[in-house]
């Protein structure tokens, strides 16, 4: 009866943890694919792969403490760190706030800001995201987004 008892336990543990997944799936393509509607680009779909390929970063920011690693893969790739209540919503209006740093007309950033992950959220050409995300260290939210295909090529403008 134990061993029954154990694995009821396990298995509603599993549930819990895979819905938590789904809900983190579905906020980070509803934040993602709000800021695409905006500028008439398609929206992302989510991609098991690149959800994994996230995981793989994220473990490794978890093992060395280091939230300024990428992984340098063959993705387009945003993270984001915090503290607190940082939340993935908070990590991709993050990179959605460098809109304001966008200069469309001239493809660049303004006055030597950073809009790169504004750029990678909304690249018309990618198609698929894949995320993870984790606490680090004493408490510290990190997150990461991975992108196919990848966006900001040289010379091309994202929509």
């Amino acid at each position: 009866m134990k061993l029954f008892i154990h694995l009821f336990i396990a298995f509603l543990a599993s549930i819990l943890v895979i819905t938590h997944a789904q809900d983190n799936q579905t906020e980070f393509l509803d934040v993602h694919n709000t800021a695409r509607a905006q500028v008439g680009v398609p929206p992302l779909k989510w991609n098991h792969t690149l959800a994994l390929y996230a995981q793989n970063l994220a473990n490794k920011v978890k093992q060395t403490c280091n939230s300024t690693m990428s992984s340098r893969g063959p993705y387009g790739e945003n993270t984001a760190s915090g503290y607190g209540a940082f939340t993935t919503v908070d990590a991709v209006n993050q990179w959605v706030g460098e809109k304001e740093n966008y200069d469309h007309r001239l493809n660049d950033c303004v006055n030597g800001t950073e809009c790169k992950h504004y750029k990678q959220v909304v690249w018309k050409n990618s198609l698929y995201l894949g995320c993870a995300s984790i606490i680090f260290g004493a408490g510290w939210p990190f997150v990461v987004c991975e992108y196919d295909p990848p966006g900001n090529v040289n010379g091309t403008w994202p929509y």
